[in-house]
């Protein structure tokens, strides 16, 4: 996912696609990462889906990693400019402010928030298990947020997977089902936050319709959207109608 604000300012969050795949796409929306690169690159956890590409952004692009102490990348760390985070202090990355908290997952794992200079925040929270008392006023503090919708009961307990990997995606450390983001997302209205994406979806476990069937109920007056696995687009967020609105925008290109 690109991040870009309208002073300029450039962050990639996740390292999931490499930087050929990665222009490929962006180039279809318009944005390109060559030849201004970007500012920085923030790594939320270690898996393979998101961290696999660190190495070849950093070389392509010459951007600093930013890794926060449960990311141990050794390798990473001993060859690419890195630069360390925590969910104690905001940090700048590029022209973003961004605010990080700790999320239960199965590696250590974090939400993210980025303001932009003229004030647009957005906000990142996949990867989860269930739902920390803290990470509804975090995201109720954005403009807009992504959130993971990862599975349907039903068809996780029916579909293809192994018993074993199906207890990791439903325990505690695992993934959001979409009863779990229902609820959560039943607390964001009247909240700042003025739009709320819906990611992460499992091919197997979920289709869109499905998770906008139990979520949208439970959010009647916050917009809902999905982005669907693999498909590029962009999102502008703008800041948000409940506070003095000037049209700043920030701009997410999901890749």
């Amino acid at each position: 996912m690109l991040v870009e604000g309208n002073d300029g300012a450039r962050v990639i969050v996740d390292a999931g696609l490499g930087p050929r795949v990665l222009t490929e796409r962006l180039r279809l929306l318009g944005a390109d990462l060559f030849p201004r690169r970007v500012d920085a690159i923030v790594l939320t956890h270690h898996h393979g889906d998101h961290f696999a590409h660190a190495e070849p952004l950093a070389r392509a692009l010459r951007a600093p990693l930013f890794l926060h102490a449960g990311i141990s990348a050794q390798r990473v760390r001993s060859k690419w400019e890195v630069r360390s985070y925590d969910a104690s202090a905001p940090f700048r990355a590029g022209g973003f402010e961004v605010r990080a908290m700790p999320l239960p997952h199965d590696a250590p794992q974090v939400a993210l928030s980025f303001t932009s200079g003229d004030g647009v925040r957005f906000g990142v929270a996949t990867d989860l298990g269930h739902v920390p008392a803290a990470l509804a006023p975090f995201l109720g503090a954005c403009d807009a947020a992504l959130l993971e919708a990862n599975y349907c009961p039903v068809m996780l307990e029916g579909g293809p997977y192994p018993p074993r990997l199906k207890q990791r995606i439903r325990g505690g450390f695992g993934h959001l089902a979409n009863e779990q983001t229902a609820d959560l997302a039943a607390r964001l209205v009247g909240t700042r936050l003025a739009a709320l994406y819906l990611g992460h979806l499992s091919r197997k476990n979920n289709t869109p319709t499905r998770a906008l069937e139990v979520i949208g109920p439970r959010c009647r007056g916050l917009p809902l959207h999905i982005v669907d696995h693999g498909v590029s687009r962009v999102i502008h967020v703008a800041k948000s109608a409940r506070r003095d609105s000037r049209g700043e925008q920030l701009a997410l290109a999901f890749g």
